[in-house]
């Protein structure tokens, strides 16, 4: 039997504590911040935090931005797991949020013949949204399928999987080019909480919510989670970036209410994310039927 390693990009949000018990190895991004105190250009969770963001942020920092990784890294990264694996699958990023993608696929060309060892999937998707895909491949891989089947079914998975986030300003998305400036001047004009989601592999503004954050938020919840007969129950996954306690905590009220899910994970985004969306975001990531 085939020895099969799953990648994937720091952006899955994935916790380092399931990464080291599955081993998954991640492509690390970078956050470049400028301001007095902290400055300078930063790996994902080796050498910046998301908590460190959020700090930087509060401190009056400038809006940081994100810089994923080039194709030579990615062929360094793949060069090195081919060492221990017979066949790689890489989950990356939605090709239509970031380049990441692209650049993994471009790296396979410096590979030479390893590259048929090699497969990159474009996700669709981001966050937890590629966490869940992720998660699929390992307990898949586990099982002992093949690498084939492993993939097949991940990218059946694509069109399954609903990722949406909250997010009390749509400036930190534009700001890191995720999203167009007519966009971003429809959320400011409003001066409203906007919701996102990922339509057709990009990241599309969904509706916008007025109001204070608190309620609005819970808004945000009950919407998603409105036809829970269309949604698999087997688990609901809760990404923020700085959200108060408080309101992780009424969240969870209202999911209990309803009383659906085996299992509801609270999970801290990645520095990556927190920078793309700003402090206070929210997502919720589950599975279709």
């Amino acid at each position: 039997m085939k020895k099969i390693g799953i990648s994937t990009d720091c952006l899955s949000d994935l916790p380092d504590s399931y990464l080291l018990a599955h081993n998954i190895d991640i492509m690390r991004f970078y956050i470049h911040t400028t301001n007095s105190k902290f400055t300078g250009k930063f790996k994902d969770g080796v050498e910046i935090t998301a908590r460190n963001v959020l700090e930087y942020l509060e401190d009056g920092g400038e809006m940081p931005k994100t810089r994923i990784a080039v194709s030579e890294e990615y062929r360094v990264f793949f060069q090195k797991n081919l060492k221990e694996y017979d066949e790689i699958i890489h989950i990356a990023i939605s090709s239509k949020a970031s380049l990441s993608y692209h650049n993994a696929t471009e790296s396979l060309q410096l590979l030479g013949e390893d590259s048929e060892r090699v497969t990159v999937i474009d996700s669709g998707h981001l966050s937890m949204g590629l966490g869940l895909m992720v998660l699929k491949a390992v307990e898949m891989r586990d099982s002992g399928k093949t690498a084939a089947e492993i993939v097949e079914a991940i990218e059946n998975m694509r069109s399954m999987i609903s990722s949406s986030f909250f997010v009390p300003t749509a400036n930190h998305l534009y700001h890191n080019g995720k999203i167009s400036k007519s966009v971003k001047n429809v959320c400011s004009f409003f001066r409203s909480n906007a919701v996102f989601f990922m339509k057709d592999r990009k990241i599309t503004l969904k509706s916008l919510q007025i109001g204070n954050y608190e309620k609005a938020v819970l808004r945000y919840v009950r919407s998603e989670l409105r036809h829970t007969e269309k949604i698999d129950k087997k688990m609901l996954i809760i990404t923020h970036a700085g959200c108060p306690q408080k309101i992780i905590s009424q969240i969870l009220a209202v999911i209990e209410k309803k009383g659906y899910f085996d299992e509801v994970i609270v999970n801290k985004a990645s520095a990556t994310f927190t920078c793309n969306t700003g402090p206070a975001m929210i997502g919720l990531y589950y599975v279709y039927k």
